[in-house]
């Protein structure tokens, strides 16, 4: 039997062929198929907000928009988005010299030239200013939360006098799901507010609901720093633009959550010898593809554990992961913002959970996958690694559940 997949989101989206033996049962779990929106469909969707006024109403008067957008991390199609979103502004009256498009990256890597034309289009790029965020410079404090989180943000940002967002809704730890105020917090703010914002406040597991204080502190800032109007994109296994909310900051994105969860949702092989869980369309650096391991949770208790994931960009980077420094200073430094990811994630290792997985990319080097997956198995090719599958089960009957984009999929049930 064979299968196709999607690897390396916005690097080539590369379709790759798998081999399994014959007699192997393999079991393919995807979320239920939705067709892509048309580009009337979005525009209809833009123009007919919830919750709010049309955007060419709201910006009326107004002297200068940014437009925050998430980053290469993320696979949302912004480039199908944009075009119309600009048209409103431009019928509100606002100029194209007074917008400014902003990638939200968070703590993530600064934003390329490349990254831009990636996720907006060359002609954007060409004719709209564009600014990558960095948590590090260029902020303003806020003030705290009442939850205490010191609210430090993009200063450029805030010297707007409306602002728009443009992210993607997907299963989240933590947040539950993401999009709507999180382009906000973390992704314009400092260090020290998404350090806070991990470090001490409780969360929800992927896929749960949005009344947590993780959700809820996003909310506030969001709120202070004035998110106006937002467009809330889900996608489907192809990374098309499968449903789109806009309107109201907490209404539009709460319609859309609710969409996700029958979106997404998927329910796990608990007796599966292998579990497989295809990483795409988060499978941009090894930092990220965290998002698509929980289907490593389930199966049978010796099952084997594969990953797919292509990441491109090797072990990639994130300011609040200590694998992402060199050095003592980088040490000392990630020691005084120490997170719990972190301290879960060290324990995980203590305990050869998690990362005890067979791990399949043509590009990643061992010595990449060891500094952050050092219980993790690399293999360049799958032929090599269905051999070690193949001589760790030697049964008549296998079942294999492959997990067709699982950083998109949550669990519909416990474990």
């Amino acid at each position: 039997m064979q299968i196709n997949l999607l690897t390396a989101a916005w690097y080539s989206n590369k379709p790759l062929t798998l081999k399994f033996p014959e007699n192997w049962d393999v079991i393919l779990i995807g979320q239920k198929k939705h067709s892509p929106l048309t580009d009337f469909d979005i525009k209809k969707k833009i123009r007919n907000p919830i919750g709010t006024s049309q955007l060419s109403e709201l910006v009326k008067g107004k002297k200068q928009v940014a437009i925050l957008i998430d980053d290469i991390q993320r696979p949302t199609p912004t480039e199908k988005v944009i075009p119309f979103v600009l048209d409103e502004l431009k019928n509100g009256g606002i100029k194209q010299d007074d917008i400014i498009i902003v990638m939200a990256v968070a703590c993530h890597r600064p934003a390329t030239k490349e990254d831009f034309i990636k996720k907006l289009g060359m002609e954007t790029v060409k004719t709209v200013k564009t600014l990558s965020h960095d948590c590090t410079k260029n902020l303003i404090y806020l003030g705290n939360t009442v939850r205490g989180t010191p609210i430090y943000v993009n200063k450029f940002v805030k010297d707007c006098d409306f602002k728009v967002s443009i992210s993607g809704v997907y299963p989240h730890e933590s947040a539950g799901f993401g999009g709507g105020a999180k382009i906000v917090h973390p992704g314009i703010c400092g260090i020290d507010t998404v350090k806070y914002l991990h470090s001490q406040l409780k969360g929800v597991s992927r896929g749960s609901t949005l009344n947590n204080e993780f959700r809820e502190d996003m909310l506030e800032v969001a709120k202070k720093v004035g998110l106006d109007f937002t467009v809330n994109v889900l996608i489907n296994q192809n990374k098309e633009i499968s449903h789109l909310y806009a309107g109201h900051r907490f209404l539009a994105h709460k319609e859309a959550v609710e969409t996700a969860k029958q979106c997404y949702g998927v329910t796990p092989i608990k007796d599966a010898d292998i579990v497989i869980a295809n990483i795409y369309p988060f499978d941009t650096s090894l930092h990220f593809i965290f998002k698509g391991l929980w289907p490593l949770s389930y199966g049978k208790n010796k099952s084997s554990k594969v990953v797919i994931a292509s990441c491109p960009e090797g072990l990639g980077y994130h300011a609040l992961s200590l694998k992402s420094l060199s050095g003592w200073a980088g040490f000392h430094r990630r020691m005084k913002a120490l997170s719990r990811h972190d301290i879960y994630s060290f324990i995980a290792q203590l305990k050869n959970k998690k990362t005890a997985f067979l791990f399949f990319s043509p590009y990643v080097k061992k010595r990449q996958l060891k500094k952050i997956y050092p219980g993790a198995k690399l293999f360049n090719t799958w032929e090599s690694l269905i051999q070690q599958l193949e001589s760790r089960h030697k049964e008549s009957h296998i079942k294999v559940a492959v997990y067709l984009s699982s950083s998109l999929q949550f669990p519909l049930v416990s474990k």
